[in-house]
C-alpha cells in the first residue's frame, strides 16, 4: 500500500528573494521615519531590474490585489495611482536624492514589521550580533506581501527574516578610521 503524498501549496504572497544589497536596515532595533509615528523593523532591498525577484514581487502584489479587488479595493484597478505600489523605481528617486547612486538602474522594495526579524548566516545560524548586517552589506530575505486598507490603500511587505550573505561598503554614513587620529592638530 503506498501513502499519498499531498502536494504543499506555495503561498503565492511570500518571496524569498536572491541576493541583494540592502539599504536603510533596521533589524536591531525599531525605527520611524515620523516622531510619532509606529516602530518598526525594517529593511529596503536594491534589486536590479532585470532581476527575477522583479516578476517574483509583482506576481505577489497581483495575487494579493486578486483576492482582494472587490471586497478591499472595490474594483480599483491594480495600476491605480490612488494604490500604493511598494515597489519603486530607483532611477526615479535620484531625481531627489542623487547622492544615493546606489539605485541606480534598481528597483527597491522595503519590507518591515512590528516583531523583530530572525537574521541568519551563510550556515543557517542566527547571527547574535546584528550590528554585522548593515546598509550596504548583501542578504537574502523571505518576506511576505500583504494588502492594506486604512487611510491609504496599496500593498506593503512583511520582513519574516534576512540572510546575510556578504559584506558590501557601507552606505549612508560616515567610514570609521582610527588612522584620522594621527593627524596633527593644533588644540590650543
Amino acid at each position: 500500500m503506498t501513502k499519498k503524498v499531498e502536494a504543499v501549496t506555495k503561498n503565492p504572497l511570500k518571496i524569498v528573494t536572491g541576493t541583494h544589497r540592502v539599504s536603510y536596515v533596521h533589524v536591531k532595533e525599531p525605527s520611524s521615519f515620523e516622531d510619532d509615528g509606529e516602530k518598526k523593523y525594517d529593511c529596503t532591498f536594491l534589486i536590479p531590474k532585470d532581476h527575477p525577484d522583479v516578476q517574483k514581487i509583482e506576481a505577489a502584489i497581483k495575487a494579493a490585489y486578486d483576492a482582494n479587488k472587490e471586497s478591499l479595493f472595490k474594483g480599483l484597478p491594480r495600476t491605480s495611482p490612488k494604490l500604493w505600489n511598494p515597489l519603486r523605481d530607483g532611477d526615479e528617486w535620484l531625481e531627489d536624492h542623487p547622492e544615493a547612486v546606489e539605485y541606480e538602474d534598481h528597483y527597491f522594495i522595503k519590507a518591515s514589521s512590528k516583531s523583530q526579524p530572525a537574521v541568519f548566516d551563510t550556515d543557517k545560524q542566527d547571527i547574535l550580533d546584528l550590528d554585522e548586517v548593515y546598509s550596504g552589506c548583501y542578504c537574502r530575505g523571505v518576506i511576505v506581501c500583504y494588502p492594506f486598507n486604512n487611510k491609504a490603500k496599496g500593498f506593503g511587505f512583511y520582513l519574516n527574516s534576512l540572510m546575510k550573505m556578504d559584506d558590501g561598503e557601507r552606505l549612508g554614513g560616515f567610514e570609521v578610521n582610527v588612522d584620522d587620529y594621527d593627524e596633527e592638530e593644533d588644540l590650543t
